[in-house]
């Protein structure tokens, strides 16, 4: 039903009014992406600095998007990108918990978790930036299942660039013994991956190339720590 006050409003009306909304949402958005900028992640881009959430998203969507193209053509790629500036707006709730080695009922605390802050989260977004964060979240179209398993390859390309600002914290986060317990961490992680996200194989072959090079380039460094 039309609304009888936008009926009878003047372009002009119209258009302050759109202007209004739209001040608004870019307001509420530039929060979100400081908010999002002041969010600590698991890896280092120098031995001081951890890496954040907006410059995360900001690799994320450069590579989602290329990856669908090499692989998944099919996929919209204005979708996956849209997907990966969302995908982690519920850290602004919740902040960042690494799941590199959680058990499975950790993994379920932390989903529950980040489902309960959804309705908070939603308060401070915009029309279409809300909708597109339902869509992600729902994990139902195959734009935003791509983006969750892509988004799993991204700490092993850090530290295959940067070894040297992520290999204490890393070995002493996860409590990383030797080569073979690394390996044995990262194997039971790719078999997850496989088991949630069976249509992606190719992306878990990459993922396995990806993590033997990223323990290559850390265990090189990591020998000096014992």
């Amino acid at each position: 039903m039309c609304n009888t006050s936008d009926t009878m409003a003047s372009p002009e009306e119209r258009t302050k009014e759109k202007v209004k909304i739209a001040h608004e949402a870019i307001l509420q958005l530039g929060q979100r992406a400081v908010e999002m900028a002041l969010i600590d992640r698991a890896v280092y881009l120098t031995p001081e600095r951890m890496e954040n959430d907006a410059e995360h998203s900001f690799h994320l969507g450069l590579t989602a998007m290329e990856l669908a193209e090499i692989f998944y053509p099919k996929l919209d790629s204005g979708l996956v990108a849209k997907y990966s500036l969302v995908h982690d707006l519920i850290e602004t709730i919740t902040g960042d918990v690494p799941t590199y080695n959680l058990t499975k009922s950790e993994l379920e605390e932390k989903r529950q978790t980040e489902h309960d802050a959804l309705p908070q989260l939603r308060q401070k977004l915009p029309e279409h930036t809300r909708k597109v964060l339902d869509e992600y979240e729902e994990q139902k179209i195959p734009e935003a299942r791509f983006v969750r398993v892509v988004d799993k390859l991204l700490p092993a390309i850090i530290h295959t660039i940067l070894p040297e600002a992520n290999k204490e914290e890393f070995f002493r986060r996860f409590g990383i013994k030797d080569e073979e317990h690394l390996a044995q961490l990262s194997a039971a992680r790719t078999r997850a991956l496989k088991a949630d996200y069976p249509e992606f194989d190719l992306i878990h072959q990459l993922r396995t190339v990806s993590s033997a090079m990223a323990r290559r380039k850390l265990l090189a460094i990591g020998q000096e720590l014992t």
